[in-house]
């Protein structure tokens, strides 16, 4: 149901807006309640008030949430349960924490439950005509436009104080069509058409019910819009490349209520930004045409654990060492045919990770490999000599050094081993890099220890833990001139994408969400210095990186950036789509705790 609801932030807002600022309902010019009901009416009324859905924990209820607490409780961290959410976001704590649940990070009793830093209204959108409808009316008044789909979001990227969000959730066209007219070409392909708010999820098991698989993320309630427009990576993207590269059509809506299609053949500037460029930030799309590829007729997996035995220095230090020989060693094994995810620990999480019956200054690598249409003898060939050089260079009795390989018959079999959907309710920032050859081979290994000790380094004897990804390689590199979009460049020369976690956002500890990611930020401070001395020329995956990082247009966009500064400003003049570190963020600022959003 439509209801008008005034929002309340920790901060009131006094001033009344100017034109350097996105409108607010606390100034002048923001829409009467009379003229929200009349955009109501104009979309079919598919207008919501927002209501977080944490509300029914509170005191009476004061959003009159329908979902039970107990519920909200116990969903909260799926990511896939927040995903269905109209307001939701995986991590709340970029809006605010306004209305959190008392079970999770954050949470404070004095706080309340308040709209806050969530989106003012929702357009549950059913049609183009719809969105376009209401984007080109708040974009008219001044009122700040994000984007929602059914997928996770790290960086708050999908929600904003006082915006108008655009849900596409109900966008759900899954279709094959075997015989699609390429616009440029008019070649006759294979592919799937979908709707912007379907699940990779959904995608891959209709994909693999014909035999074929896409490029997806290992998480299934990944959605498409972000994923697909930061470049998008994932099990088979060293095989078959990035997600953004598989696009051969997007249907756009603009700022300007315009509805666009976007291909080879037309609106050509558009199509090359929407893949690689950035989410959010040049229109709401609607519905993608994306290539496909067969499925595996098997996969194979091998799972090393590399840890030190002991607590000594000794054996700390040599697990360390371990660890760069592993990492150095990738490239090689990705050109040979392996991609995998390798988990890279410390402290108390290391001695978890690999059930130590002491604790550790060293490291623990967990690695899964894996590989398509192959024989676990032939991975074994592969890595064993690694992990001989491993243990001859440490010694036997310092390190735990082991594999173990598998099988499985179908690709569904082995994804469901690797996936899985609790990642939300999180309150950390993590820090990331794009490495390839240069960072992991040429480096001299002294000078990669020092700076793999800066990337692990955490506050507290908890220690931290990275996520190392073998996403890059052959299948990226060899990506086709013409499907590379505005891809950051250094995904050309990219094996690994190596995420640091470790800045943890304490609000409460802080004082507020502004403040513990402020803390968080200048702890990554150091992080961020070091990749851009250990890998100067290349960059980060926007999608899992420090959204606060100073050096965003090279980390996250390259060379492409002024050339995507432009073609913002052509097909959202107004500056309606806002994101941090997005194209153009840095004319603007946004105040966490006030929710304002002004020129900077």
């Amino acid at each position: 149901m439509f209801r008008i609801i005034i929002p309340t932030l920790l901060l009131a807002i006094t001033a009344s807006a100017s034109p350097a600022c996105k409108a607010t309902p606390y100034d002048a010019e923001w829409p009467s309640n009379i003229e929200w009901a009349s955009l109501n009416a104009s979309i079919d009324n598919q207008l919501l008030s927002t209501v977080p859905v944490a509300s029914s924990c509170w005191s009476e209820n004061p959003f009159g949430s329908n979902v039970s607490c107990g519920i909200v409780k116990s969903e909260w961290t799926n990511a896939m349960w927040q995903s269905n959410m109209p307001e939701s976001i995986s991590y709340p704590i970029y809006a605010n924490n306004s209305c959190l649940p008392p079970t999770a990070d954050g949470y404070v009793e004095g706080r309340g439950c308040t709209i806050g830093g969530l989106p003012q209204y929702i357009v549950n959108a059913t049609t183009e005509e719809q969105i376009s409808t209401a984007m080109k009316w708040a974009a008219a008044r001044n009122i700040r436009i994000v984007v929602k789909g059914t997928g996770h979001d790290l960086n708050g990227r999908s929600s904003g104080a006082f915006a108008l969000s655009i849900w596409t959730h109900n966008l759900r066209k899954l279709e094959r069509h075997t015989s699609w007219q390429h616009p440029a070409t008019n070649a006759s392909v294979d592919v799937f058409v979908v709707g912007s708010g379907q699940q990779w999820g959904n995608v891959l098991t209709t994909a693999l019910e014909n035999g074929r698989v896409v490029t997806t993320g290992q998480d299934p309630s990944v959605g498409l819009g972000g994923y697909i427009q930061g470049g998008g990576h994932g099990p088979i993207s060293r095989t078959h490349g990035l997600a953004s590269s598989h696009v051969l059509q997007m249907r756009v809506v603009t700022s300007e209520g315009q509805i666009l299609v976007a291909n080879d053949a037309e609106n050509q500037d558009l199509f090359w930004a929407l893949r690689g460029g950035g989410p959010g930030l040049y229109g709401v799309v609607t519905e993608y045409v994306i290539k496909h590829h067969p499925a595996p007729r098997n996969v194979v997996t091998g799972n090393v654990l590399i840890a030190p035995k002991g607590g000594s220095n000794s054996s700390a230090e040599r697990s360390w060492d371990a660890a760069v020989t592993h990492l150095s060693a990738l490239p090689d094994l990705m050109d040979a045919g392996l991609a995998g995810a390798c988990m890279v620990a410390t402290g108390e999480m290391a001695q978890s990770f690999a059930s130590l019956n002491e604790s550790t200054t060293g490291v623990v690598i967990k690695q899964v490999f894996w590989s398509f249409n192959s024989t676990p003898a032939a991975m074994e060939a592969l890595i064993n000599p690694v992990l001989a050089n491993i243990t001859k260079a440490a010694g036997n009795n310092s390190l735990t050094v082991s594999l173990t390989t598998s099988s499985f018959g179908n690709y569904s079999s082995f994804y469901s081993t690797i996936s899985g959907s609790d990642a939300a309710g999180g309150q950390g920032v993590s820090s990331s890099r794009l490495l390839g050859r240069t960072e992991l081979v040429d480096t001299p290994h002294k000078k990669q220890k020092e700076y793999l000790k800066i990337a692990m380094h955490s506050e507290g004897t908890t220690g931290t833990y990275a996520t190392v990804g073998l996403q890059g390689g052959p299948g990226v590199r060899n990506t086709a001139k013409e499907d590379w979009g505005a891809l950051h460049p250094a995904w050309r020369s990219a094996y690994l994408h190596f995420i640091s976690n470790g800045a943890t956002a304490d609000p409460i500890a802080a004082g507020s969400p502004k403040l513990a990611l402020q803390h968080a930020a200048r702890f990554n401070e150091a992080k961020e210095k070091m990749w851009r001395e250990w890998a100067p020329n290349s960059g980060a995956y926007m999608n899992e990186a420090n959204p606060y990082t100073s050096n965003f247009k090279q980390d996250f966009y390259g060379s492409n950036y002024e050339r995507l500064v432009q073609i913002k400003a052509k097909y959202d003049p107004s500056e309606s789509l806002f994101v941090l570190s997005g194209v153009g963020s840095d004319q603007w600022n946004y105040d966490l705790d006030s929710g304002r959003l002004c020129r900077a």
